[in-house]
C-alpha cells in the first residue's frame, strides 16, 4: 500500500493525515514533496498525523528527520500526533523522541502551536 497524504488547516496548523506505509522509494518521497509543498505556500505549521500508517521504515524515519531540519531551519515547526506502538518504539530506541514533540491528543498537539514561545513566520 502505498502512501496517501490528506491535508487539513486548522487555526493556522497544516495537518497531514498521512496512511499507509511510509517507506522507501516513493512512498519517502511523497512525504517529502508534501511537506515541502506546504512549506512553499507559506504554510510553517505542520503536524504529522500517523494515525493509520501500516509501518515506517529507516528510510521513513530518515525522511521524517531531513524534513523536520529542512523546516526548522526556515522556521518551520513540525509536530507528531497519534504515532504507533511500532513507530513509538522506532523513536525511542533512535533517540528521535527527543527530537520531534509528540502528542496523542488533536486539541492538544493543535494549541500547543499556539503556546508562548513559538512564532510563526507565516507569510
Amino acid at each position: 500500500m502505498s502512501l496517501e497524504v490528506n491535508l487539513r488547516h486548522i487555526a493556522g496548523v497544516t495537518i497531514l493525515e498521512l496512511s499507509g506505509r511510509l517507506v522507501a522509494g516513493a512512498e519517502a518521497d511523497t512525504l517529502r514533496d508534501r511537506l515541502l509543498d506546504a512549506f512553499e505556500k507559506g504554510e510553517h505549521w505542520i503536524l504529522l498525523s500517523f494515525e493509520n500508517v501500516e509501518s515506517v521504515d529507516s528510510a521513513g524515519l530518515g525522511e521524517m528527520v531531513a524534513a523536520y531540519a529542512a523546516l526548522t531551519r526556515r522556521g518551520g515547526t513540525v509536530r507528531l500526533l497519534n504515532v504507533s506502538g511500532h513507530l513509538a518504539h522506532l523513536l525511542a530506541r533512535t533517540q528521535l523522541d527527543r527530537l520531534f514533540d509528540v502528542y496523542d491528543n488533536e486539541a492538544a498537539a493543535l494549541a500547543s502551536f499556539n503556546s508562548a514561545g513559538n512564532t510563526r513566520t507565516q507569510r
